[in-house]
């Protein structure tokens, strides 16, 4: 149909004959609707319904550009097929629903047994999706503290399967701690309170786990910072000497910004026998929510930081320098 208004469009006659310039427009027309309609269910495949915008674009490219439009569209749909064949054979699986109950052993990268967490996020950096998809799984094999900040950070990307799969594995490490709370607890409610130290203790590492990787936010994390609180607040009523109960207390204390309660709960943490050295940190950070900048310094400037910290010696160094 398309050749034979050719033909007609090329006649000499055309210019005398109105029938058959609106011969040339009908057969034209006949061809263009539904030729639009099955070339664009071909190229743009997924769509229960057609969109219409997608429809007017292919009508318009075959009814404006007679035999040549509609050629071009066929030959298109040879390399669209074999380019989505190759991305289908290529795309990585991703069952969310199963996410929970994927073992860790089932993350890697290449063919090491070990991860190197610079390299995990170098690999992360990368502009190729299934690299920073690969990257992800990779946190399955990863201590969760050293995990969950890549997995925020893949919250926010482009790609929505990295994003839902970042916020899986992040529901999977929450659902965890959450569950094994509730555990406890009822565990405890069985019992008598004053003598489960170990529940209580759990139930409070728990907690404060949930806060201190970032698994809660906003006022989820303060309500889950008082629960941590009413725990350890249990605990130290049995044994008020215990320097678990106290250091975590004095950790809540800081979170829940009542800071001179905490740095009087770290006073009593370091007469219970922890090092001092591991406690100027705190100090530090409580004397800098207290404005005393001098105070800051000189905590920072004792602090004796391993290789393995590289922020926490930017602030030292920074600390340093200032006046």
């Amino acid at each position: 149909m398309e050749i034979y208004s050719l033909q007609l469009i090329v006649e000499d006659q055309i210019a005398v004959q109105d029938l058959n310039l609106i011969s040339v427009f009908f057969y034209h027309f006949m061809v263009s609707a539904p030729a639009a309609y099955l070339i664009s269910q071909i190229l743009v495949p997924g769509h229960d319904g057609i969109p219409l915008k997608n429809y007017v674009f292919f009508l318009l490219v075959i009814f404006y550009l007679p035999v040549l439009g509609l050629s071009g569209l066929i030959l298109a749909i040879p390399l669209a097929i074999f380019h989505r064949s190759r991305s289908e054979k290529s795309d990585l699986p991703i069952n969310i629903n199963k996410i929970r109950e994927l073992s860790n052993t089932q993350a890697s990268v290449g063919d090491s047994q070990t991860i190197d967490l610079g390299n995990l996020h170098g690999l992360y950096r990368s502009k190729n999706y299934h690299k920073r998809l690969q990257a992800v799984y990779a946190t399955l094999k990863l201590k969760d503290l050293e995990a969950v900040p890549l997995l925020h950070k893949a919250l926010k990307d482009p790609v929505d399967d990295i994003r839902l799969l970042a916020y899986a594995l992040l529901d999977r490490k929450e659902n965890h701690l959450s569950k094994r709370i509730l555990k406890n607890k009822q565990a405890l409610e069985k019992h008598d309170y004053s003598n489960n130290k170990i529940l209580i203790l759990r139930i409070v590492n728990d907690y404060w786990e949930l806060v201190r990787l970032g698994l809660i936010q906003g006022e989820a994390q303060n309500h889950v910072l008082n629960m941590a609180q009413k725990y350890v607040e249990l605990g130290l009523k049995q044994y008020p000497q215990d320097l678990g109960f106290n250091f975590l207390y004095a950790q809540i204390l800081l979170k829940l910004k009542h800071f001179q309660q905490a740095y009087e709960q770290f006073k009593k943490s370091e007469e219970l026998g922890m090092d001092r050295s591991n406690l100027l940190i705190y100090y530090a950070e409580i004397a800098f929510h207290n404005h005393q900048h001098q105070e800051v310094k000189r905590l920072l400037q004792a602090i004796e930081l391993p290789t393995n910290y590289p922020k926490l010696s930017a602030i030292t160094q920074f600390w340093q320098k200032a006046s």
